[in-house]
């Protein structure tokens, strides 16, 4: 599993990123998370994603 930044666009001279997590496709399924309102919460070392 990785996060990956990419460049979501750039106006005039400043760009905007956004962040992706590629998670595994079982993963996903097996969450019930697909297609739902998420939160998420950071914590040092640690991202917890949860369903509102």
């Amino acid at each position: 599993m990785k996060i990956i930044k990419v460049m979501s666009k750039k106006v005039r001279d400043k760009e905007y990123s956004k962040y992706i997590i590629n998670i595994p496709k079982q993963d996903v399924e097996n969450s019930d998370l697909l297609n739902k309102e998420l939160k998420i919460k950071s914590e040092k070392g640690k991202i917890i994603i949860e369903k509102e």
